[in-house]
């Protein structure tokens, strides 16, 4: 009768882990699992409790002792390799899947996890060998969606729209499915498609945050924008917690003229819900990049005496303080976060830039110097220690940011089929137009009276894009075989004739707009090529619109630029991406860029 009974609440806390009451379903099963341990059924279900509250190392101890009690039980692996994935142990969570599979006979799911652990892994061109065997084996919508988050993953969107079509074709009727479609057709520019589609799913039912979320950009970005906001407060009155939803809403409303009035709707949520503290970061983020800087801090201030020691609310309080220039109040709330957070790596490199405002050029370099350590290669550090370097008067500033050495300036060649230069950059200028349109999302940018596209044109099969790099590559090989053999510089240690493009993307700037000083963090080489300029015929600025360097982010007192380069069409410039560099406010009708990255 006690057997009978413990099996009965074996079963009862299955249906509650299976109604999604994970804590229950412990409670019930704690008192019997000591009696039955042995069984491996329960030490499996033990398991699952465990990986549902995320105590991930409970969990990988439980399943490994049911696999230990039933070396053939398929199911048993599988969960375990979740685990294992969860917790980055990806080399081992393969083996375990894999041998999942070879119990399963293969099981469509278990391949698939097989998929997801090796993009976990960054091993992409294999997970992506696997996707297709699937396919291939079993053409079902579940096996070409999963090909199709392998290419999207490696930013092959048009790839990924024709699996997408495949999966659809297979159940047209499926709303997942055409959700997936419409939003495959968006990142590929098609936007009014992509709206068309949207459109028909929110006309049966508007059934999900991200549907509502997706639409009214589509709207928006289809200058429906009044439309846009109604489906937006739509949305977040049919969910009201949706940070999403809330801060593409804040940012319509900051975007037509509201002003800090753009997040009303955050803070009547708020007030509803004071304990959200979601929502108040998000308000005070939507009201920090409108720059109400004032009223953003007095909503991280409310937020902190709910959650004092939150990192991510102490984190924005320092740094809007600093960028109301208090950077010694700022620089409090920053060493908070590195208290608590136990000396995380994200908390030290928040600290640096505030205590060189602060004017504490020296612990600044001593926390830079220390995060090289570990990433010697990450560019934001290497432009961080030139900055600190140079406010302490240190002549190892000028070796590493010798801009009349390190910035050159090239001609591309005009690409064959073409008479001029000028006739180039026109054809090319035109395809890059219709890119802004359709790839620069309105509500995503952070360029003030400009757009950047989102997609890597590196993978867009443009031939005016492929004559441009072509023409490019001559100027790179040329700029790295320049560089010194050093292998203490930051930017000749990583010389090398082996190389490959990370990136490119296209910048238009309109009259008044200006890019933000940056550095490019996971580059090497950096670049700037002028594709289509409309100055203003008598600027008020000598220098508007060009291109300056050395005046970092919220630069500290006596840090502004230190070199300028006019554009001029087809005119390509190379640096070191570490150099701080951004664009001085623009005059005239259009300056029409693209840019990439190099790394070796």
């Amino acid at each position: 009768m006690r057997q009978f009974d413990n099996s009965a609440l074996a079963n009862a806390a299955r249906e509650l882990l299976t109604q999604g009451d994970a804590v229950g379903a412990e409670r019930v099963l704690a008192p019997v699992f000591d009696q039955l341990k042995l069984d491996p059924s329960v030490l499996h279900l033990m398991g699952l409790i465990k990986k549902a509250q995320n105590q991930l190392e409970d969990a990988e101890r439980h399943l490994r002792s049911a696999i230990a009690y039933s070396l053939s039980e398929g199911s048993y692996y599988n969960e375990l390799g979740v685990v294992l994935q969860i917790r980055g142990k990806y080399e081992e969570a393969l083996k375990v899947f894999r041998a999942a599979a070879a119990l399963m006979g293969g099981s469509p799911a278990v391949r698939g996890n097989i998929v997801r652990c090796l993009m976990a892994a960054g091993n992409l061109a294999e997970a992506e060998r696997e996707a297709q065997a699937i396919v291939a084996a079993r053409p079902s919508p579940e096996a070409w969606t999963l090909l199709s988050q392998v290419q999207r993953f490696q930013e092959r969107e048009e790839d990924a729209l024709r699996s997408t079509e495949a999966a659809l074709k297979l159940a047209p009727s499926d709303r997942t499915l055409r959700y997936n479609y419409a939003s495959s057709l968006d990142k590929v520019g098609r936007s009014a498609e992509a709206l068309e589609g949207y459109e028909r799913l929110a006309r049966q039912s508007l059934d999900t945050p991200d549907l509502a979320l997706a639409f009214a950009r589509a709207l928006y970005a289809n200058e429906r924008k009044q439309d846009a906001e109604a489906v937006a407060e739509q949305g977040v009155e049919a969910w009201p917690t949706s940070v999403a939803l809330h801060a593409a809403l804040a940012r319509m409303r900051w975007l037509r003229g509201e002003g800090e009035a753009c997040t009303a709707l955050i803070e009547a949520e708020i007030a509803r819900t004071p304990q959200n503290l979601s929502l108040r970061l998000a308000c005070a983020d939507a009201l920090h990049r409108g720059k109400q800087l004032v009223k953003a801090l007095d909503v991280l201030d409310r937020a902190l005496r709910l959650a004092p020691d939150m990192p991510a609310l102490l984190t924005a309080f320092g740094i809007v303080l600093d960028e109301l220039d208090r950077p010694s109040d700022g620089l409090k709330a920053l060493r908070r976060v590195v208290e608590i957070s136990s000396g995380a790596r994200s908390a030290y490199r928040n600290l640096i830039t505030t205590l060189m405002r602060a004017g504490q050029p020296d612990e600044a370099l001593r926390v830079t110097r220390t995060l090289q350590q570990e990433e010697p290669d990450e560019q934001f550090l290497i432009a961080c220690e030139a900055s600190a370097l140079r406010m302490l008067g240190d002549r190892a500033y000028r070796e590493l940011c010798d801009y009349d050495r390190l910035v050159r300036e090239y001609d591309v060649a005009t690409p064959r089929g073409f008479f001029t230069t000028e006739s180039f950059n026109a054809t090319l200028a035109g395809h890059l137009r219709i890119q802004h349109k359709t790839n620069a999302h309105p509500l995503d940018q952070t360029l003030p009276n400009g757009t950047q596209t989102e997609r890597n044109l590196l993978l867009w099969d443009e031939r005016t894009v492929k004559m441009f790099m072509g023409g490019a590559d001559v100027a790179v090989r040329d700029y790295i075989k320049r560089l010194d053999d050093d292998s203490l510089h930051p930017l000749n240690r990583r010389k090398s004739k082996h190389y490959r493009y990370a990136k490119l993307w296209s910048t238009r700037l309109g009259h008044e707009g200006h890019m933000p000083n940056h550095v490019h963090d996971r580059g090497w080489i950096s670049s700037a090529y002028y594709v289509a300029l409309m100055p203003a015929e008598r600027p008020r600025d000598p220098k508007a619109g060009w291109l300056k360097f050395g005046e970092p982010n919220r630069a500290p007192a006596g840090c502004g630029a230190e070199k300028w380069i006019e554009p001029k069409l087809g005119k390509l410039v190379l640096f070191p991406s570490y150099f701080w560099h951004g664009a001085v406010p623009f005059e005239g009708g259009e300056r029409l860029s693209l840019a990439f990255d190099v790394i070796p």
